[in-house]
C-alpha cells in the first residue's frame, strides 16, 4: 500500500472528527436506536426474555432469549447457543430482522435460542465487585479468560435452565476461538456441544488480507507499552470517541457514506455485491463494543504468530506462568465435538488460506463450506442481503441433523 493510499483517507478521517466536533449535521434518527436487544426482539413480534449469570471469577453476563417462534409449539425445544465476535454483542444477531437473521429463522425451526455476551461489551459490564469504569483489574482478562470462564458459564446456565444434558452452538469468528479454548482447557465440555457451527473461525489467523491487521500485529509490543502508559485498559468503549465518530459517518449522511465503507470494508473485505445501506447505520449503533487491551493484544499476536496459543507475556513471565519461554499452544486434537467450519474467500479478518490447518487440526470436521460468492467478506456472514440463499439454509439444513 502507498504512502498516499495511506495518507488520504487519515486526513479524511481528521477532517471528518473535526467536523463532529465543530459542526452540527443534523442526523436522522434511526428507528432501533436505543432499544435494548430484548425490546428489539419483541418489537418484530417474538418473545424474549434476559438472564444474568455469574462467572468463577465473578463477572456478570447477560444472555438473551428467544425461547420460540411467533407461534408457541408444545414439542421439546432443543436450545441452541449463539455468541458473538471481537467487538459485536447478541444485538447483531437480531438486527437485522426475522426474514434475515439466523436466531429468528432457529426460532421458527423449533429450537429455544440464547445469545451470550462476553466480559465488557454493552450488555455484560457487571462484576460482583468491580467497576469497569474505575477498576483498572475489570479489564485484565484475555482471550483465555473468555474461553474458560464465560463460555462455560454461558454453557451451564442454558442447560441447566432448559434441563438437557447439551447443546449446540454458533460461533462466530473470534467466537470460534473461545469454544475450542474451553474445550481444549475444559475437555468436560467436549460432550457438552451436540454442534459448533463456525463462522469464518478466528482460530489460526495468519497473514489476514486486511492491510489494517497485518500493520496492526506486527507493532503489537509497542502497541501494548504505548496504551499501557497512557492506562488505557479497555478499547473500543461504546460511548467513547472513536464509536460517536464511526456512529457519525455510518449514520447515512451522504456526506461520509464514502468514508464508512472505506472504514469497514478495508477490516472485512471490500465487497458491494450483498452491500444494503440501510444495515450500515444499524451495524454503527452497536459497535463498536469493549474490549480489553489484552484481548486485543492477544488477537494480534496469534495474528503475527500464525499460532493458536495462550497470552505471551514476555519471556520471565511467560517461565513463571506456564514454564517455557514461548507460550503454549492449545491441543486441538481430542476435541472431538462435530464442528461445521463456514468461510469465505474475500474475507480480509480471517484469511481462507488457513482453514486448511484448522481442519487438519481437527478431528470431527463434519462439514466444510465455501461460500460460492467471490466477493463474501467477513461480516457478510451475518449482513449480507442474500446470506439466507447463500449460507443460512445450508448452515440450518445441518443443524437440524444434530437437533
Amino acid at each position: 500500500m502507498s504512502k498516499k493510499t495511506i495518507l488520504v483517507p487519515v486526513i479524511i478521517c481528521v477532517l471528518s472528527v473535526l467536523s463532529v466536533t465543530y459542526f452540527n449535521f443534523t442526523q436522522e434518527k434511526h428507528e432501533y436506536e436505543g432499544l435494548k436487544v430484548e425490546q428489539l426482539i419483541e418489537k418484530f413480534g417474538y418473545p424474549a426474555e434476559v438472564h444474568e449469570v455469574v462467572t468463577e471469577d465473578g463477572y456478570i453476563l447477560t444472555l438473551h432469549r428467544i425461547p420460540h417462534g411467533r407461534k408457541k409449539t408444545p414439542q421439546v425445544r432443543p436450545p441452541i447457543l449463539f455468541v458473538h465476535p471481537f467487538s459485536l454483542s447478541s444485538m447483531d444477531y437480531v438486527h437485522f430482522g426475522p426474514n434475515n437473521s439466523l436466531s429468528f429463522l432457529l426460532a421458527e425451526r423449533g429450537f429455544d435460542v440464547w445469545m451470550g455476551n462476553v466480559r465488557g461489551t454493552t450488555w455484560s459490564r457487571k462484576h460482583k465487585t468491580l467497576d469497569p469504569d474505575r477498576d483498572s483489574a475489570y479489564w485484565d482478562f484475555t482471550l483465555y479468560e473468555l474461553g474458560i470462564y464465560d463460555i462455560p458459564a454461558l454453557i451451564d446456565h442454558v442447560l441447566t435452565t432448559t434441563n438437557h444434558d447439551s447443546l449446540q452452538c454458533v460461533a462466530y469468528s473470534q467466537s470460534a476461538s473461545l469454544f475450542l479454548t474451553m474445550q481444549s482447557e475444559k475437555p468436560q465440555y467436549i460432550e457438552k456441544i451436540k454442534l459448533l457451527t463456525a463462522f469464518a473461525p478466528a482460530v489460526f489467523m495468519k497473514d489476514p488480507k486486511s492491510p489494517v491487521l497485518r500493520y496492526l500485529a506486527g507493532a503489537w509490543e509497542l502497541e501494548e507499552k504505548v496504551f499501557n502508559a497512557l492506562s488505557m485498559h479497555e478499547i473500543f468503549n461504546t460511548n467513547g470517541v472513536l464509536a460517536s465518530y464511526f456512529r457519525f459517518i455510518c449514520s447515512g449522511n451522504k456526506i461520509f457514506v464514502d468514508l464508512c465503507l472505506h472504514h469497514v470494508f478495508v477490516m472485512f473485505g471490500y465487497s458491494y455485491d450483498e452491500l444494503d445501506m440501510s444495515l450500515i447505520p444499524l451495524f454503527s449503533l452497536n459497535t463498536p463494543n469493549g474490549i480489553s487491551l489484552k484481548q486485543m493484544i492477544h488477537t494480534f499476536q496469534m495474528i503475527q504468530t500464525g499460532n493458536f496459543q495462550k497470552y505471551d507475556y514476555g519471556l520471565e513471565k511467560n517461565l513463571e506462568l506456564y514454564g517455557q519461554e514461548q507460550p503454549p499452544h492449545y491441543d486441538l486434537s481430542e476435541i472431538t465435538t462435530p464442528v461445521a467450519l463456514y468461510y469465505a474467500d474475500n474475507d480480509w479478518a480471517v484469511n481462507i488460506k488457513n482453514m486448511g490447518k484448522l481442519v487438519r487440526a481437527l478431528p470431527n470436521v463434519v462439514k466444510e463450506y465455501q461460500v460460492p460468492l467471490a466477493t463474501f467478506n467477513h461480516y457478510d456472514f451475518i449482513s449480507a442481503k442474500n446470506v439466507v440463499n447463500l449460507l443460512y439454509n445450508t448452515v440450518i439444513e445441518t443443524i437440524l441433523e444434530y437437533r
